[in-house]
């Protein structure tokens, strides 16, 4: 690039180096998402200082500009985040990082596919990404709701038909189970494909349960629904914390031959009643926009729109 623009390897440079940025990037996601950044900032600092994070740094002008990083799950590659700082940031220098990225996949990886949900990228649904002709663009939707300003949410019939029970980890298969099901021909499914089977299910469910990505685990706002008639699992909703106030559904997933009994929004209240307990003024969540019942669901629970962002598939 002429602009005075380097790429190099995260693996040239130490933690601190990326500090600054980090800091900054960490008070976007409060201010933007209400969303403390902390921990997953934290945990790059550490991951670059072993020198076992893979991506890409920009310098401008030798100054450190921005990142993007990496994961590879077996023959898939996870794009975990990508930031440029607001002073130096442009639509071409996003590019250069994401292109960078998506190369180091393709050819030194041999990845099959590359996903990516980056709520920090512009104008992520105004414009064409790098290799646009291989990739599928989603739309999706962070929604906020305040217990100051929310609906009170009243007990719904749905509740007679279901037994609520809280989580407990020696029922995560069949939460997997219940997450494959769900989402068997659903949209979702082709954002990540871990949906598509019991075993990328509950590989998705060990990330949320271990990683900070989608916020600090809560077992006490997390459900598993079961047919109050013939015992079976038919749906599940899983909640963490985001901040010290902030609550976030992280998943809600009820089972085929069990909608329209309005365990949905059971299993939402609930969540929202636990992470309420727990202190929480405020809760988040995403969606994908075109799936219109549940973002209708999520309107009349008072959820509102905060941001709109892209999933992206490289395949």
């Amino acid at each position: 690039m002429t602009d005075g623009t380097e790429v190099i390897s995260l693996r040239d440079l130490g933690g601190t180096d990326l500090c600054p940025l980090l800091a900054e990037e960490t008070l976007a996601w409060r201010e933007l998402l209400d969303w403390d950044f902390t921990p997953s900032a934290e945990l790059v600092i550490r991951f670059v200082n072993l020198r076992s994070l893979d991506g890409h740094a920009l310098l401008v002008n030798g100054e450190i500009a921005g990142y993007a990083y990496y994961i590879v799950d077996e023959q898939k590659g996870l794009i975990g985040d990508l930031y440029v700082s607001r002073h130096h940031r442009s639509w071409q220098r996003e590019d250069a990082l994401l292109t960078a990225v998506i190369d180091s996949l393709v050819e030194r990886e041999r990845v099959r596919r590359i996903e990516s949900q980056l709520m920090m990228l512009t104008a992520p649904l105004d414009r064409h990404l790098p290799y646009a002709h291989r990739a599928q663009v989603f739309h999706r939707t962070f929604m906020m709701r305040a217990a100051s300003s929310a609906p009170r949410l009243a007990r719904s019939p749905g509740a007679d038909r279901v037994l609520l029970e809280g989580w407990r980890d020696e029922r995560a298969l069949e939460a997997a189970q219940i997450i494959s099901r769900a989402y068997r021909g659903h949209i979702d499914a082709l954002i990540n494909d871990q949906y598509e089977t019991p075993a990328g299910a509950r590989h998705f469910l060990e990330n949320i349960i271990q990683y900070p990505g989608c916020g600090q685990f809560r077992r006490d706002a997390s459900f598993l629904a079961f047919d109050r008639l013939h015992g079976l699992p038919v749906g599940v909703v899983l909640s963490g914390t985001v901040a010290s106030d902030v609550g976030h559904i992280t998943q809600l997933c009820v089972t085929p031959e069990a909608r329209g009994w309005g365990i949905g929004y059971e299993l939402v209240r609930a969540a929202l009643l636990a992470l309420e307990e727990a202190g929480c003024e405020r809760v988040s969540l995403t969606v994908t926009t075109s799936n219109r019942s549940a973002v209708s669901l999520y309107e009349r629970m008072g959820f509102h729109s905060v941001r709109h962002f892209g999933a992206h598939v490289w395949g």
